[in-house]
This record gives structure tokens, sequence and C-alpha cells, in this order.
């Protein structure tokens, strides 16, 4: 009888320290060590109550992966109107729209973005709504092989942006592709439609103020290149300076040019690598 006690007792004291709880161990973050650069074209606007969350995404990654990500905010014409009586500034250009209102990408709610302009797994639409997955998908296009070299020259000279966009290619890239390139802006402060409420002190980031390319789906790069071809084309753009009082000043020291190299397939042009270079 007593020995049957004794097994009981370890059964029990075995079952007890099988439960007993186990820190959960997180792996180390380990940046990607290739020298892609994914690109978030961010649709976001003044007065979208849920787009504080999708740029507190974006800094998020760009924080974390500064070498690999590259982002522009696209303030179209849906929900990007300014808040009447409280706004300074119109963030809504002639570019952002047609980016917005695109077909083929299908936007149809704000916060959204679409990265690298690309599926990720095959079926899913092009347009990600849901911020909080969007690391997710960088993750994955980042598992991809780098494709092609991508580097900007940019300064300002006399009130006039030059810039130079070089690339080479890495590998064999038969087929058409297309050069995209815009022009950001951040550090802007204003008021952002929140739920519920409105914040005063918002910083805008990454604004698209102009894309030297066509929109959307830039210009026609070169076809079929094999690996070592490299390419260079020049852009130049005189800042504005006669402006509506509710369109932001431009202000060099805040400016970033992104650039990016997209497979043309008609209306699937998925990008392949981008860049961004700061004034």
């Amino acid at each position: 009888m007593k020995s049957i006690k004794n097994i009981i007792a370890l059964v029990c004291l075995y079952m007890l320290s099988a439960c007993e709880e186990k820190p959960l161990v997180i792996p180390d973050f380990v940046p990607p060590t290739s020298g892609k650069v994914v690109l978030i074209e961010e649709f976001t606007g003044a007065s979208c109550t849920g787009c504080p969350a999708g740029a507190a995404k974006v800094e998020e990654l760009l924080n974390l992966l500064p070498n690999n990500v590259a982002a522009v905010a696209i303030h179209g014409a849906f929900l990007s109107e300014p808040i009447a009586n409280k706004s300074k500034y119109d963030f809504r250009n002639e570019d952002a729209a047609v980016l917005e209102q695109e077909p083929s990408f299908a936007l149809q709610s704000k916060p959204a973005a679409m990265i690298d302009r690309s599926e990720v797994f095959p079926g899913q639409p092009i347009i990600k709504d849901s911020p909080p997955s969007w690391g997710f998908f960088v993750e994955e296009l980042l598992k991809e092989a780098q494709e092609l070299e991508l580097s900007i020259d940019a300064i300002v000279d006399n009130g006039v942006l030059e810039v130079t966009v070089f690339g080479t290619a890495l590998v064999d890239l038969p087929g058409n592709y297309n050069l995209g390139v815009y022009v950001t802006q951040s550090h802007i402060v204003d008021y952002q439609k929140t739920n519920g409420s409105t914040i005063s002190d918002f910083e805008f980031n990454h604004f698209l103020r102009k894309s030297l390319t066509s929109v959307p789906y830039g210009n026609i790069l070169d076809s079929d290149l094999v690996i070592g071809d490299s390419f260079e084309r020049n852009f130049t753009f005189t800042l504005p300076t006669d402006l509506d009082p509710m369109i932001p000043e431009w202000k060099v020291e805040d400016l970033e040019v992104v650039a990016y190299v997209s497979r043309d397939g008609g209306t699937v042009a998925p990008i392949i690598q981008a860049a961004k270079k700061k004034l």
C-alpha cells in the first residue's frame, strides 16, 4: 500500500513539474545582410482617423530596417482633405491623386499600403490594409535575392533639385523595366484626425511632394538587362517658391529622393529594388 502511495506521489510530482511555466525565448532580431531595399507606398490622409496607426508602423519599420526600407506617404483625395478650421496645410497633390485612384491598385480603405507593389503571396491583393501585417510582408520580401544595385545622387543648386539615379543589374533581367522617382518631405507638423479627436501636433513624414517620373508606373527604362548592365538617368526640378498659404514650404533639409525599379507587366508591376537619398 505504501509503495502505491509513493508511486502516486511521484506521478503527481512529475505532472506538476511538466506543467511549470517556462519563459518564452524570443530570438534576437537579425537584420538582412543583402542590399535589397523594399518600398512602402502608404495611402494616408489628415482626415483619416485610423491613419496615425499606419504612420507609426511605417516609422517602426524604418527604424528597425533603416538600410532596407524606403517609404512614401501618399495624400490623394480620399480622406486627405484638410480638417476644417484647424489644418494649416493641404497635403494633397495631383501625383498623389493619380496614384491613389489607379484602378489596378484597387484602394478601398485607409490606412493601406503597397509593399513593393507585390502580392507577396499569389492571389493576395496588392493593397495591404492592416498596418500590423506590414512588417510581415516586408520581412517576406527581404528574403528575396537582390537583383539590382540602385543608388541616387541629389543636390539643390540655386533652387533647382538635380537628381541622378544609377543602376546595375546583379543578375540577368529579361523583360521590360520602369524607373520611378519621388521627392518627399518630412517633419511637417499639423492637425491629424484620430479616433474620437484630433492630434494638434502630428508630424507628417515622407509626404509625397512630387514625382519626377510618370505616375503611376514611372518611365520606361531598359529591356532585357544582363548581369553587369548599367544605366544612369538625370532629372531636374525647380523648387516652387510662390505657393498658396495652404501648401507647405519646400525645405531642402527635410527633402528625400526615393527611386524604384519595377518589372513592366501591364497592370502588375512589382518593384524589384528601391533606393533613397536625403538631401
